[in-house]
């Protein structure tokens, strides 16, 4: 088995949790934990084409936030997209009592800046917003939600 860093286990271990909601026992979600490495395993001996991540070829990425709501968070997080000549082609919202969460899908093929200057300055606004930022480009997003 080919060993994995505590982040990854932690963060299979928590989608685990998060999926088996109340069913979530340490038994269970180790079982679910060892599954989940096991599918991986066999996905990683089958070879695949490298995944293209390169500026200028129409990369697309994906951006979440969430935190508490307050005026001017859609406009923040879009400011610097403009900013930096990047194209909002789709974005969902929903506002939960006082809780704000969004998701959009972002081209920055136009953009001068490569992805960790976009990706840095878009944290760093939801920062100033106190927002749970993150910022992964599609393919990876996609990798990661196969499992």
């Amino acid at each position: 088995m080919p060993k994995y860093d505590e982040t990854e286990v932690r963060n299979l271990a928590k989608e685990a949790i998060k999926q088996l909601g109340s069913q979530a026992d340490p038994e269970t979600i180790e079982r679910v934990v060892k599954a989940a490495l096991a599918k991986i395993e066999k996905t990683a001996e089958t070879p695949r084409p490298p995944i293209e991540l390169q500026h200028k070829t129409g990369t697309r990425i994906i951006i979440t936030a969430f935190g508490k709501n307050q005026v001017g968070i859609l406009a923040g997080l879009t400011d610097i997209l403009a900013r930096n000549k990047c194209d909002v082609l789709d974005l969902t919202q929903k506002i939960l009592q006082e809780f704000f969460t969004i998701m959009l899908l972002v081209d920055i093929s136009k953009s001068e800046h490569e992805f960790e200057k976009i990706k840095d300055a878009v944290i760093a606004r939801g920062e100033e917003l106190n927002l749970k930022v993150v910022v992964q480009h599609e393919a990876i997003f996609n990798t990661m939600h196969r499992i």
